[in-house]
């Protein structure tokens, strides 16, 4: 009986174990991806946007977290969803444009920053709490957003 016990304790499932932050100590404030169904698959728009939004957090110490939709009928339940977070600005690509103008419409408080493929038409959809920004712009563009949430924010858990 005490065989199986500790046989069964040994093989239970722990959660898994969470990752270094390298001693970061991250501030109570946030910046949300929405990427396509592919995510942060190298090659798809969303992968230098998270490869940008990582090395801004890295400066500004400002958690980054990304959110996957599943298609076009996804994308505004998602976008709601960060919104929920409180996430401090909201990325997007230009894939989710029409859906951001409509967040940003209804979430006037909520900052969005949408970053549009080269020639896209994402400018027209613009609303005053969106920023819309070419691709070749975004990695300093993210980095300026980062450094302004991290200017307004606290350490987290203090």
């Amino acid at each position: 009986m005490i065989v199986a016990a500790l046989a069964a304790w040994g093989l239970w499932p722990r959660p898994p174990a969470v990752p270094d932050s390298g001693g970061i100590r991250y501030l109570n404030v946030s910046a949300c991806l929405l990427t396509g169904p592919s995510g942060i698959t190298p090659g798809t728009a969303s992968a230098p946007v998270w490869d940008a939004m990582r090395a801004a957090s890295q400066a500004s110490h400002v958690m980054v977290s990304y959110l996957p939709d599943t298609g076009p009928a996804d994308v505004t339940p998602m976008l709601n969803t960060l919104i929920e977070r409180q996430c401090g600005v909201i990325v997007a690509t230009s894939d989710a444009t029409s859906a951001v103008a409509k967040a940003a419409r209804a979430n006037p408080h909520q900052s969005f920053l949408l970053v549009a493929a080269q020639g896209g038409h994402a400018a027209a959809t613009a609303t005053p709490n969106t920023v819309v920004i070419p691709a070749a712009d975004a990695s300093g563009r993210i980095g300026q957003a980062l450094d302004a949430l991290a200017t307004h924010a606290t350490s987290a858990g203090s």
